[in-house]
């Protein structure tokens, strides 16, 4: 049996970063809607990092979506940039993985910070 559509695969992988006692790893996926990110966030824990699973997967994403009732054919009013983060447990860390996705431009992606 093969799914419809293909698995999330992150576009860039970090490298590893040791930081007390710590090793963080971030991974960027292409999103077009908070599903999506989500859906990526949930295929990088239970798929990817099944053999070794994560104590903290903080992620944020950015997704450019059409207005309720638009048709993207009037224009960028039709648009809207969704926003959202997610902690798992980390306090704030979230909210600054979605403040340098902002400060970069990063729109239609979600970064997934991985703590082990």
């Amino acid at each position: 049996m093969r799914p419809s559509k293909p698995f999330p695969q992150p576009v860039c992988t970090s490298q590893e970063i040791c930081d007390r006692n710590s090793i963080f790893v971030a991974n960027i996926f292409r999103a077009a809607s908070e599903d999506e990110a989500r859906k990526a966030v949930a295929h990088l824990r239970n798929v990817i990092h099944a053999s070794k699973p994560a104590s903290h997967e903080m992620s944020a994403w950015r997704c450019m979506v059409l207005k309720q009732g638009k048709t993207g054919l009037g224009g960028p009013d039709d648009f809207e940039l969704k926003t959202g983060n997610e902690d798992d447990g980390e306090k704030y860390s979230s909210g600054k993985i979605l403040k340098v996705m902002q400060a970069e431009g990063i729109i239609d992606a979600v970064v997934v910070v991985s703590r082990w």
